[in-house]
């Protein structure tokens, strides 16, 4: 690795920013007609079950961020509680959960924009669509942390007013008959609960960045909580607003689209059409942020070649595994669906997360390859003493939920891991071959 390190740039409020834009991008646009669809109005006791599974997941992941000053996120709290084989699966994971994240992102930013016309659903200009998507989100993620954080920053604020007023004028064009729940099906609540998990998820990635962050122990707690209670607020009073406008909402294409043309006409619908469509490209970007930092922690500790996680000497940022992910991300989003996406990715999430509540149950150990702990940060000891809490009742929600995962997606995760193995037992090899030639 080179001696390049990070800049420091992120205070509290530019990672609410980067939190609130990783966490609302596809799944509030697309999921409620999807949750809906399996079970009806039931879908707003889904999101109360889902919203405090996140808020323990989020206290989980406070508290271990609240330990530690260097990036990596879950790899490195999974590394340092249970070793260098478990830390390498779980950055391994959450990479694959990136990665399919932002291949779902850049496949909705193109349904959004297609639904706008007949044609636009066609594979040549969805593919187009897709790779104009692209190449904005990794030419900002290549620019540097300053231009990342300042667009996430800008978009955090393009799409959440946009919401709110939708939410707010949307209750008065609620019907109160459509907000009562009817019979559903046990394994379909657990499902919507999963695929809402999805929604929630992406404030993990707020952990990752620690090195650019100005006060970690400090402001990464105080951010992930604030990002999950904001979006809380958020998804709750539009899945009302939609669920109570829209009769049919269940098989709506852009359900806040056709929301909002009820409200304003067809401005409405095309104005809130544009602010999906960036809403999923700026998720896309954070989600880009979050893989590529992670390989840069996973190459600093030697256990991936350093050229995918290297810095760019002028600019500081991870070009090669910026074209890298973006790359495969790109490939994935036109062959692939956003449900399938996005179930794979909600899956492999959740074993991410069970992953950092065991390790928040662990104590902290040192060891070759990982960075020191430093001096603990007295005022970072409320959130630290919360997650050991709820770390394990979160576990449990986890376990629960993981039910849901259907078998062609647990076999997609399946194969995850086991390339993941694949690519540790290389490396390791190569660290062995490596040191052989210098003992000679």
């Amino acid at each position: 690795m080179s001696g390049v390190a990070p800049l420091r740039h992120l205070g509290r409020i530019r990672l609410v920013a980067v939190g609130i834009n990783s966490v609302i991008g596809g799944g509030i646009f697309i999921l409620p007609a999807t949750v809906t669809a399996l079970i009806g109005a039931a879908g707003l006791p889904a999101y109360a079950v889902a919203g405090v599974v996140v808020v323990g997941i989020g206290l989980t992941l406070a508290s271990l961020a609240a330990r530690h000053e260097a990036s990596g996120g879950p790899y490195l709290y999974v590394h340092r509680a249970f070793g260098s084989f478990a830390g390498f699966q779980v950055g391994w994971l959450f990479c694959l959960a990136r990665l399919t994240a932002m291949a779902g992102l850049m496949n909705g930013f193109a349904q959004y924009l297609g639904a706008l016309a007949p044609w636009g659903t066609g594979l040549l200009p969805r593919t187009a669509m897709v790779l104009c998507c692209a190449g904005a989100v990794v030419g900002l993620n290549v620019a540097g942390i300053r231009h990342t954080s300042g667009a996430a920053n800008l978009l955090a604020v393009v799409k959440v007013v946009p919401l709110v007023a939708l939410g707010l004028a949307g209750l008065c064009f609620i019907r109160a008959e459509r907000l009562v729940p009817t019979p559903f099906a046990p394994m379909d609540f657990l499902r919507a609960v999963l695929l809402l998990l999805y929604a929630f998820s992406g404030f993990e990635i707020l952990t990752v960045p620690a090195e650019e962050s100005l006060r970690p122990r400090r402001d990464l707690p105080f951010a992930l909580i604030a990002t999950i209670l904001c979006v809380c607020a958020v998804y709750v009073l539009v899945h009302t607003a939609a669920l109570g406008m829209l009769p049919g909402l269940g098989s709506d294409r852009a359900p806040l689209a056709s929301a909002a043309g009820l409200i304003a006409g067809s401005a409405g619908r095309y104005a809130m059409t544009a602010i999906a469509a960036v809403s999923m490209a700026g998720c896309s970007l954070v989600s880009l942020v979050g893989a590529t930092r992670l390989l840069y922690a996973m190459s600093s500790a030697g256990q991936i070649p350093a050229w995918m996680g290297a810095l760019h000497a002028a600019r500081r940022t991870p070009v090669a595994a910026s074209l890298l992910v973006g790359g495969l991300a790109t490939v994935m989003a036109i062959a692939g669906g956003y449900a399938e996406l996005a179930a794979v990715s909600a899956g492999t999430r959740l074993l991410v997360f069970l992953a950092c509540c065991l390790a928040c149950l662990r104590p902290e150990r040192e060891g070759p390859g990982l960075p020191g702990l430093g001096p603990r940060d007295p005022r970072a000891q409320g959130p630290e003493r919360w997650g050991r809490i709820v770390a394990l009742p979160s576990a449990v929600a986890i376990v629960a939920l993981l039910s849901g995962v259907e078998p062609r997606e647990a076999a997609a995760g399946m194969i995850g891991v086991g390339t993941g193995l694949i690519l540790y037992l290389a490396a390791r090899r190569g660290r062995r071959a490596d040191k052989g030639e210098e003992a000679r």
